[in-house]
């Protein structure tokens, strides 16, 4: 149930924690003292019809109103106080609710949920523990992790395997893209790709260069241009695009490299992007090339 609330006029802190605030005036009440038939607040606001034909059931624990989400019913604790009031029975509710917060859900629906995420991310005949199944190899996709791309390294050595890189033809990448997508993980992922310096640039941990560019890193805007250029194969030279125009958005990473870790990241829909190393991601491990049979 979602209460939208305004603070009251005469907003004020009330000195014990299991006192409210009145609607109308800085008076504080007790919790237990809603609806029950005494004008505590003065302004009738913890007494108010409608505030109590919610507040009196049988439903739910005290400090919890039924709330009814699609063909499911919850018991859900109401939203604290928000920019847009309708009622003093709304402002009190909330009030009230503010409480520690008790949530009832179907274990079943949960212990589903999980089940079938762990078949698409940790989990597979084919594959060891802790691996699934993406296209012809065996993938930890970790997303329970958060850790930075030293630490994810090192747990992916750790369970026989190493960060996912990407193979020369690039079939990997499209397979892990459309997994990751129809799994519906929503997690960061660092992968096997940082820059080493300024004479190797970008590469995989196999010690394979990095593509850098389409089809595989994510575009970003650019607050400088920058103008683009390819080789005329009639011409044999190379030339500017589009009489040398400017462009603003870049599918490479950032010049000069101040984000040395590749990771695949929701935000850019798990196209690769360079990112700190010390920042938390999941761990996006892969076994060695061998088919998933042979890993076994």
């Amino acid at each position: 149930m979602h209460l939208h609330t305004t603070l009251p006029p005469a907003f004020s802190t009330c000195p014990e924690a299991d006192q409210i605030h009145c609607f109308t005036n800085s008076r504080c009440t007790r919790i237990r003292y809603i609806c029950d038939g005494d004008n505590d607040c003065g302004d009738n606001s913890d007494e108010e019809s409608e505030l109590c034909r919610h507040w009196r059931n049988n439903d739910c624990e005290r400090n919890n109103a039924m709330a009814e989400l699609g063909v499911s019913t919850v018991e859900e604790p109401v939203e604290s106080a928000s920019p847009r009031a309708r009622s003093k029975r709304e402002w009190m509710f909330a009030e009230a609710m503010q409480t520690e917060p008790t949530v009832q859900v179907q274990e079943e629906d949960v212990v589903k949920e999980i089940d079938a995420r762990l078949d698409a991310t940790l989990r597979h005949a084919d594959c060891p523990q802790l691996f699934t199944r993406v296209g012809e190899q065996c993938v930890s996709i970790f997303y329970i992790g958060n850790v930075n791309w030293l630490e994810a390294r090192a747990f992916c050595k750790a369970v026989g395997s190493d960060l996912f890189t990407l193979s020369r033809d690039g079939k990997n990448f499209a397979t892990i893209l459309q997994h990751l997508r129809l799994s519906q993980v929503t997690t960061d992922f660092w992968v096997g790709g940082r820059y080493v310096n300024e004479t190797v640039g970008w590469s995989w941990v196999n010690d394979e260069p990095m593509v850098l560019g389409s089809p595989y890193w994510a575009v970003r805007h650019s607050e400088s241009c920058q103008t683009r250029s390819f080789t005329s194969p009639v011409l044999n030279q190379t030339l500017q695009a589009n009489d040398g125009e400017c462009y603003n958005y870049v599918q490479a990473p950032r010049q000069p490299s101040t984000a040395n870790c590749a990771a695949l990241t929701f935000s850019h829909y798990f196209y690769v992007s360079d990112e700190s190393c010390l920042t938390k991601k999941s761990p996006l491990c892969v076994l060695p090339s061998q088919g998933p049979k042979e890993a076994l």
